[in-house]
């Protein structure tokens, strides 16, 4: 069984994370800005944890699917937003449930944050 993470909006950042009891694990760093659309599905399956994946879509859009792997066990599952400057949106499904922060005025620094999620991989 696999677990699906959607985001479909991030301005300007959004760094993913899963951690237990003993091990934190960051899943992906997206980057994203300049009104530019974002679709990225990231499938986490079992098997050995690699490295973070980085995806800069701050001058280009992001479309894409990536795999990350996880060793097996109960995660929980953190996602950040960071806005650098401006107005700020976020939007990220995980496993059919959505978490989202309209489009705001808020200032620079962690603006958005789904809460801890938990996953079982």
């Amino acid at each position: 069984m696999s677990n699906t993470i959607t985001v479909t909006v991030c301005d300007n950042e959004l760094i993913i994370l899963a951690y237990q009891s003993d091990a934190s694990f960051e899943l992906c760093q997206i980057l994203s800005g300049n009104n530019q659309p974002v679709n990225v599905t990231l499938d986490i399956l079992p098997g050995a944890y690699q490295t973070t994946q980085v995806l800069n879509g701050v001058n280009q859009p992001l479309g894409q699917t990536i795999t990350q792997s996880l060793p097996s066990g109960t995660y929980s599952l953190l996602a950040l937003g960071i806005n650098w400057g401006g107005p700020t949106q976020f939007t990220v499904n995980v496993n059919d449930t959505s978490y989202t922060l309209p489009l705001t005025a808020e200032g620079n620094g962690l603006t958005f944050n789904s809460g801890p999620v938990s996953i079982t991989v």
